[in-house]
């Protein structure tokens, strides 16, 4: 069995910065968990996370600056996926898993919080299968093999041997699934799961092997492994203060309903228009907006919400790292914008598809309260 001590220094690998900030926020239990994005150096930490900023990428472009970015790091590695498997999945794990001189892996992206569950090997987005969503449009999800299926949108990605555990393996005996699990060393598991309960299961599972697997998951699977290192962080709240800016370049429905909401609510919003004519321009001129919002006024709170402009404002700001706190609620995370020759500036930061519609203006609320 690998005790917590003997797990650390962690190193959470993420494709994108709020992913990054999200699952790194977990882990703020025992001190701020600092986050940078490549190609800067990662700090030493107990725990860090890292954004390769590798979704979008060439598949094999995406592997090398994975190996490149960790190949050198100590300790042990946790590889953060989008939990509809947006991004090079297999090539990135396959990167890690040769940087860490590893045979096995356990992959689960299954996000309980948010309605995301593997049951069957098939991931589904509030019951409906991943490749029915809106999410199969996107242009970084695996669409060629119509699939909903983990292991079959793993496998054209990964030349490795797949393996899979079903729930009943999963909710069965603890000794039972950790015996599964190192019968399986060799291969890269894709586990079921659709409970935190679950996901604690197949944490435990892997920490009861004598070198346990390459953990490959989101925000679900991180909780829970954070639990078991105790490192996990407790609910954070936002700063106090009623000026709040919110910077939104998502278009996921989910964050325009937000948005929306917000504005109504009176706070101040940034956003790309709903149908651009070029995101990446859009985009562009919204971090260039918000900078010299930034710039003129005081805010106490600024909310980013969609991973490429919160790397954009990033580096519109020429940012050094971000050392997060905690979560004020599930895939979000709460931390400090370290700004050379500025003070932190206090930053919350939401991936595009996570939240109900009013979340913006009750952490707004809260803030004040």
């Amino acid at each position: 069995m690998t005790t917590p001590r003997a797990f650390l220094p962690l190193t959470i690998v993420a494709d994108d910065l709020t992913g990054a900030c999200d699952t790194g926020a977990l882990f703020a239990g025992s001190g701020a968990v600092p986050v940078t994005v490549w190609p800067a150096s990662a700090p030493s930490a107990r725990v860090r996370a890292i954004d390769t900023e590798s979704r979008s990428l060439e598949a094999g472009e995406a592997a090398r600056r994975v190996r490149t970015t960790t190949g050198r790091l100590k300790g042990t590695m946790f590889k953060k996926i989008d939990s509809t498997l947006r991004g090079r999945v297999g090539p990135e794990i396959d990167a890690l898993m040769r940087a860490g001189s590893q045979s096995s892996a356990l992959v689960c992206p299954a996000l309980p919080a948010e309605r995301r569950v593997v049951v069957d090997r098939i991931l589904s987005v509030g019951s409906v299968p991943v490749a029915e969503t809106p999410m199969a449009a996107d242009p970084d999800f695996p669409a060629a093999t119509g699939s909903s299926s983990v292991v079959d949108l793993l496998r054209p990605q990964l030349d490795r041997p797949l393996a899979w555990i079903s729930l009943d393996k999963v909710r069965g005996s603890r000794t039972a699934l950790s015996e599964q699990l190192g019968r399986l060393s060799g291969t890269v598991v894709v586990a079921d799961a659709e409970t935190e309960e679950d996901l604690d299961a197949l944490a435990d599972a892997a920490l009861a092997q004598p070198r346990p697997p390459l953990l490959v998951g989101a925000a679900g699977l991180a909780h829970a492994l954070a639990r078991r290192l105790d490192l996990l962080a407790p609910r954070v709240d936002v700063p106090a203060g009623d000026r709040w800016l919110i910077v939104a370049g998502s278009l996921h429905p989910a964050t325009r309903r937000q948005i929306e909401l917000a504005r109504e609510g009176g706070l101040t919003v940034l956003a790309t228009p709903d149908a651009p004519a070029d995101r990446a321009t859009a985009v562009a001129d919204l971090v260039a907006l918000a900078r010299e919002r930034l710039e003129a006024e005081r805010y106490d709170v600024v909310l980013v919400t969609g991973g490429e402009t919160a790397v954009a404002l990033y580096r519109a700001l020429a940012a050094e790292r971000i050392d997060l706190d905690g979560a004020p609620r599930p895939g979000l995370a709460m931390g400090r914008l370290r700004l050379p020759g500025r003070a932190a500036l206090p930053l919350v930061t939401k991936a595009g598809g996570f939240g109900p519609p009013e979340l913006f203006v009750s952490l707004a609320r809260e803030a004040v309260a």
